[in-house]
C-alpha cells in the first residue's frame, strides 16, 4: 500500500498508452488551446518511455519526466470535474464525450495510484514528521512557520520587476497561477461532503468565500479572469497548456491527491491552512508589482481580494478548523496536519525555484554548433524535422541542451506569451538544464538537438 490509499502498479505503461489514446489527448498543431477545455495534449511516446518503477526524487523534481507525469495526473484528476466551453458546447460534443468517457475514467482510476507515487511520492522521504504532537506543539510549529513565511522576502515579485521584459515575466507567473486561478477551490469541494462536525461548516465558510457567496462576478475565479483580461491575456481554461511548469502542476496536483484520498484529509487541512495564513502579504506585494508593470489599466481585484480575505481565512483555517481537528482527533490527526504544512512548504519552495529559473532565462541566438563541437560525452545528437503539420510540444531539458538549425527557420518558445525567438539556418541556441521550451516552424525545417550528460 502507498502512504495514501490504493496499491500502485509499476507495470502501468500499457494503461497509460491506452489512456493517452483518447482523442481528448491527441497531438495539437499550435502552441495554444483555443476555447476547448477538453483538449489537453499528452505525448504518447514520451509517456510510454517513462519507467514508473523509478519515482521522481526531490533532486529530479524539475525534469521532463516530472512534466509528463504531472500533465497526466492533472488530466486524471480534472476528468472528475465539470468543464464547459465559455462559448457553448456546440461543435465540441465529441470532445466532451471523449473527456468524460466512462472507460477512460476507469483507466484513470487504475493509473492514478502509480502516477501519484511516481510524481509526488518523494514527499514521503523528504518530509519526516516524528514524535508526539499535541495541540500546543502543533500551534507553536504552525505559528513559527507562518511568521517565517509572512516576514520573508518576495523573490518572485522582485524577479519579475527586475526582468529584462517585466510584462512577459508577469504574464508567465499568471500562466502558472491559472492552474488554480481558473478553477479555484475545486479540490476543496471534495472535502465538503460527509459528516465530521463543526469543522465541516468552518471549511464551508472558506469555500463559499472562494465562490463569491453565489455571486458570479465576485467568485475568485471570475476575479482572476478579469485580471488576465485586463492585461490582454487569454482567459479560457488551459489555453496555455504547454507552458505550465512541472512544479506548478505538482502543487495543484498535490491538493487533488490529498482530497481524492480521504486518508489525506488532515494533510489537506494543514497545507490549505498554511497557504491561507500566508497568502495576504504575498498578494499585497503582487498588487504593487502588477501596478508597477502594467499601470492603472490592470484589474488587481483578484490580488486585493486575497490580500484582504486571506487574513480572515488564515485565522479561520488555523483556529476554527486545524486546531479543533488536532484537539478532537489526537496525535494521528496532528501529525497529518503538520505533514501537510511541511509538504506544501517544500513544494512551494521547489515551485518558486523552478519559476525563478525560467524567468531568469532569456534565450539568445548564436552561430550553430557543428558536429565537431558536440560534446563527446553527450548523447548522440537527435535530428528533428519540423513543419506546419508537425504537432507542437514543450519539454524540459534534462541536461544542458543545444538546438541548432540545419535548414529553414525555427521558432523557440519558452514563455506563455510574447514572441518566440526565431532562428535561421546556421543559428542555434542553448537551453539550460531544467528549462521548459518548445519548437515550431511555419515551413519545413531541420534542427539538431544535442544534450550534455
Amino acid at each position: 500500500m502507498t502512504a495514501l490509499g490504493l496499491r500502485h502498479d509499476e507495470s502501468v505503461t500499457p494503461l497509460v498508452v491506452d489512456f493517452v489514446g483518447n482523442s481528448a489527448y491527441r497531438p495539437h498543431a499550435t502552441p495554444y488551446i483555443v476555447d476547448n477545455p477538453y483538449r489537453r495534449p499528452l505525448h504518447r511516446d514520451r509517456l510510454a518511455a517513462v519507467d514508473w518503477r523509478s519515482p521522481l526524487t526531490e533532486d529530479g523534481f524539475v525534469s521532463d519526466r516530472s512534466l509528463l507525469a504531472n500533465r497526466l495526473l492533472m488530466n486524471v484528476y480534472e476528468s472528475d470535474a465539470m468543464f464547459l466551453p465559455v462559448d457553448g458546447l456546440r461543435g465540441k460534443e465529441r470532445d466532451f464525450a471523449a473527456f468524460y468517457d466512462p472507460a477512460a475514467r476507469v483507466l484513470a482510476d487504475r493509473i492514478r495510484p502509480t502516477a501519484e507515487r511516481f510524481a509526488l511520492g518523494f514527499l514521503d522521504e523528504s518530509v519526516q514528521v516524528n514524535g508526539h504532537w499535541d495541540e500546543a506543539e502543533t500551534l507553536a510549529h504552525l505559528e513559527a512557520t507562518i511568521d517565517e513565511a509572512t516576514n520573508a522576502d518576495f523573490p518572485v515579485q522582485d524577479a519579475i520587476e527586475r526582468a529584462a521584459d517585466p510584462r512577459r515575466a508577469a504574464e508567465m507567473l499568471m500562466v502558472q497561477m491559472a492552474l488554480d486561478g481558473l478553477t479555484e477551490a475545486t479540490a476543496m469541494s471534495q472535502n465538503l461532503g460527509g459528516a465530521y462536525g463543526a469543522e465541516q461548516s468552518e471549511l464551508f465558510k472558506i469555500f463559499i468565500d472562494e465562490f463569491g457567496y453565489g455571486v458570479f462576478a465576485a467568485k475568485h475565479s471570475t476575479l482572476f479572469t478579469d485580471l488576465c483580461a485586463s492585461v490582454g491575456m487569454q482567459t479560457r481554461a488551459h489555453h496555455y497548456w504547454f507552458f505550465y511548469l512541472p512544479s506548478s502542476m505538482a502543487v495543484n496536483n498535490y491538493f487533488y491527491r490529498v482530497t481524492r484520498d480521504r486518508t489525506g484529509f488532515f494533510r489537506y487541512i494543514g497545507a490549505m491552512a498554511l497557504l491561507e495564513a500566508t497568502f495576504a502579504p504575498w498578494f499585497a506585494r503582487l498588487t504593487t508589482s502588477m501596478r508597477t508593470i502594467f499601470g492603472d489599466s490592470v484589474d488587481t481585484r483578484y490580488c486585493d481580494e486575497h490580500a484582504h480575505i486571506d487574513q480572515h481565512h488564515g485565522r479561520m483555517a488555523v483556529h476554527d478548523l486545524l486546531l479543533p481537528l488536532a484537539r478532537k482527533h489526537g496525535p494521528t490527526a496532528a501529525r497529518g496536519l503538520i505533514r501537510g504544512v511541511e509538504e506544501i512548504r517544500l513544494l512551494s519552495s521547489l515551485a518558486d525555484a523552478d519559476l525563478l529559473a525560467q524567468l531568469a532565462w532569456t534565450p539568445t541566438a548564436r552561430s550553430a554548433r557543428s558536429a565537431s563541437d558536440v560534446d563527446p560525452g553527450g548523447a548522440r545528437p537527435e535530428i528533428r524535422e519540423l513543419g506546419p503539420t508537425v504537432p507542437f510540444e514543450t519539454e524540459v531539458a534534462d541536461a544542458d541542451t543545444s538546438v541548432d538549425v540545419s535548414s529553414g527557420r525555427v521558432d523557440l518558445h519558452w514563455t506563455g506569451t510574447g514572441e518566440p525567438l526565431t532562428l535561421a539556418a546556421g543559428e542555434g541556441v542553448g537551453v539550460p538544464k531544467g528549462r521548459l521550451y518548445g519548437l515550431s516552424a511555419d515551413a519545413d525545417a531541420v534542427v539538431v538537438v544535442s544534450r550534455r550528460r
